[in-house]
């Protein structure tokens, strides 16, 4: 009875009603018993391959545009590839939930991504030492106040004491700002009485003790990760890159098509924009600085970064539309980075010698390693990094 069943569902199919008569006559038929000619089964293979043949066309057709829906299905999934034309503050306002990374490494972390940068990590930025080639990535601290140095910034050294066999000195300097190379704790932004990861900013600032929690002193024992470095002069053919010019996804991902590197888990993404270089032939920059723009926010996330670095500040300035007005915080790019993902910030670097190391040698990824002052409290801490080739 089911080979009835079968047998009678088959005959209604096209399929069926095209084949030979003798082949529609032998479903029916006992089997094992041949009825067909040899002819007949040549015409049989014929109708077959053309059968098969037009229903792997249609599945191609279909296959294309599926993979062609799931495309544009990305490209408006939330955060994904938007020009930075179409990025805008109500896509910030959003992310601040959607890329948080509270809780993603416990209750209790002060670390942030750089629970990336594990002991295997370390050791494979340590292999890309190929050359011992060591830079510095800090400019010479600032002697005087100009329009990228604030008065409290500048660097005072007081030598005293001085004797017939020795001599002291003291510093005083404040390291935030545009002036000295620096690394931000996470308590040094903070969004609606919330640090990163959720505490209290009531209960774990105060001017005696400092930062209680997601202070400096989550990184005492230093960093030793891989850098990528984004050269955005070379990228657009230029010595440096203009004042108040916003670096996009877009061209950091050009860079990496450029290069053939690009920044992963544990990694710090250095951006260099020529800014001593500029420096140096035109004088200090005006009231514009060439940083991130807003649409980098999502690859940052995506590509779980350590840290971000800058031979700038991080934020992109000035930022038209995109103020206390439209619910923007002040900095939005340190907001995100510090508070959101718990990415630390390394910026004002002086990476000249390394960019001409880096276009000389041709690799554009190296070892980075620097560690703060120990400052209990501490909402960040000057720095000396060492590029190591």
């Amino acid at each position: 009875m089911t080979r009835i069943l079968a047998l009678l569902a088959l005959s209604d199919q096209p399929v069926f009603r095209r084949m030979p008569p003798c082949v529609r006559q032998s479903v029916f038929r006992p089997i094992g018993e041949k009825i067909c000619t040899a002819r007949a089964l040549k015409k049989l293979r014929f109708e077959w391959r053309h059968i098969m043949a037009h229903r792997l066309r249609w599945l191609l057709a279909v296959g294309l545009l599926s993979a062609n829906l799931f495309a544009i299905f990305l490209q408006r999934a939330p955060g994904q590839n938007k020009s930075s034309a179409t990025v805008t503050p109500a896509d910030y306002l959003k992310w601040r939930n959607e890329f948080k990374n509270w809780g993603r490494w416990g209750a209790a972390d002060q670390r942030g991504a750089s629970n990336l940068i594990t002991a295997e990590k370390s050791l494979s930025a340590v292999r890309l030492v190929k050359n011992g080639i060591v830079i510095s990535l800090a400019h010479a601290v600032p002697q005087k106040a100009d329009p990228e140095v604030a008065e409290g910034s500048v660097f005072h050294r007081i030598t005293e004491n001085i004797g017939p066999f020795n001599t002291i000195d003291r510093y005083q300097v404040s390291y935030h700002g545009l002036a000295l190379a620096h690394m931000d704790a996470f308590c040094h932004f903070f969004l609606e009485g919330k640090m990163y990861n959720g505490y209290s900013v009531a209960d774990n600032l105060t001017p005696e003790t400092g930062c209680k929690k997601d202070d400096i002193m989550s990184w005492r024992d230093g960093v030793v990760t891989r850098a990528v470095l984004y050269d955005m002069p070379q990228l657009k053919g230029v010595d440096w890159i203009e004042p108040g010019t916003p670096i996009t996804r877009a061209d950091l991902e050009a860079w990496e098509k450029k290069s053939g590197v690009k920044a992963g888990p544990g990694d710090v993404i250095m951006l260099y924009v020529g800014r001593w270089k500029r420096r140096t032939a035109k004088g200090p920059y005006p009231n514009a600085i060439p940083g991130y723009f807003a649409d980098v926010i999502p690859l940052l996330k995506e590509r779980e970064v350590a840290f971000v670095g800058h031979d700038f500040n991080i934020d992109w300035s000035p930022r038209p539309g995109w103020g206390e007005a439209e619910g923007i915080p002040v900095n939005p790019i340190h907001q995100a980075v510090l508070n959101w993902m718990g990415v630390g910030i390394v910026e004002n670097l002086d990476l000249e010698r390394a960019v001409e190391t880096a276009r000389r040698l041709k690799r554009y990824e190296f070892m980075l390693t620097f560690a703060p002052l120990p400052v209990e409290g501490g909402t960040g801490s000057p720095l000396n990094p060492l590029a190591v080739f």
